[in-house]
């Protein structure tokens, strides 16, 4: 009889062997490396947080990719962090407590719920920088570039940034608030894949606001799209202002060596970012490298938003290049 203990990995889980391992964490160091030299200090956030509190004012969205159980010693529900960038977020509001302007890179595993569409696994390493207290679309400018420049470190060729505005898509998606939760969830998965049979499926001619979901799926492309914008959603509030945004930072960003891309119908990924949004790609990979946001407010420590903004990227996946 065969005594040993038959033994296998779980559904989405990987294990890094030789070479592999080093190579990545070749990569990791130079990162790093990076955004220290570019004015960002290191954290390390932990692995567990009580899943009462985890996630801050994007508590639900981020409990729902995490995951959780009963800890024996205290009693208390823990979760593994799906995400670092809102411990980041934390660490700034309640363990720094400055109001200037603070920076901060990290790099370390996540465990998500669900697989990650790169990888087909629920486990990565996610590298990534944040700043905070500075709501200046310099902020946003510097984040993008360093976005930029940790793909160059990583060697990945031919660039596409794809830029869009979180405002601007829940301001569309607001006149659909009085819709139950789950029907909005869907409409955004729709918009996520600009289907527009799942969109006509879901909202009935009757709605006199469906043709702007319509319109949404069809709002990427070129600069060219912020004008086609301007005229096919005049009348949703606050939209000149988000389009004026894009458009400056589509300025500051057409001489740089990338192929720039626009797509205001963009629905990825955690949905705590409200403001200008932004991520990367390659010819060579049919998903995501590296993607960021604006997020103000995430954590609060008082009653005033903090600003925030910043990227992360999937070590594992860009290094699969």
């Amino acid at each position: 009889m065969d005594s040993k203990i038959r033994w296998s990995l779980p559904d989405g889980v990987d294990e890094l062997l030789p070479p592999k391992a080093l190579e990545i964490e070749t990569l990791r160091r130079k990162l790093i490396d990076s955004y220290i030299a570019s004015g960002y200090d290191l954290i390390i956030p932990p692995l567990l947080e009580l899943s009462e509190s985890i996630g801050g004012e994007a508590h639900e969205e981020i409990k729902s990719h995490a995951f959780s159980f009963k800890d024996n010693l205290t009693g208390k529900q823990l979760s593994i962090r799906p995400d670092i960038s809102e411990q980041a977020s934390r660490i700034d509001a309640f363990r720094i407590q400055s109001d200037d302007i603070v920076k901060l890179c990290y790099a370390g595993e996540v465990v998500k719920s669900k697989s990650s569409k790169a990888l087909r696994s629920r486990t990565t390493i996610q590298v990534g920088a944040e700043i905070f207290g500075d709501s200046s679309s310099d902020a946003e400018f510097e984040s993008i570039n360093l976005m930029l420049q940790s793909l160059k470190i990583a060697d990945v060729k031919k660039i596409t940034l794809s830029l869009g505005h979180a405002g601007f898509t829940a301001s569309v998606l607001g006149r659909f608030n009085k819709l139950k939760e789950d029907d909005l969830l869907k409409i955004e998965k729709a918009l996520s894949k600009k289907s527009k049979s799942d969109i006509h499926s879901l909202v009935p001619d009757s709605n006199e606001d469906k043709n702007l979901l319509l319109s949404l799926c069809d709002m990427f492309g070129g600069l060219e799209v912020i004008e086609k914008a301007r005229k096919e959603f005049s009348g949703v509030e606050l939209i000149s202002d988000h389009l004026d945004h894009l458009s400056e930072m589509s300025d500051r960003l057409k001489d740089k060596d990338i192929n720039l891309h626009i797509d205001l119908g963009e629905v990825q990924g955690f949905k705590y970012h409200n403001g200008l949004v932004f991520s990367a790609y390659t010819d060579s990979a049919g998903h995501i490298l590296a993607k960021g946001g604006r997020y103000d407010g995430l954590r609060k420590s008082s009653d005033q938003d903090r600003p925030a903004v910043g990227f992360d990227l999937d070590l594992i996946a860009v290094s699969n290049l």
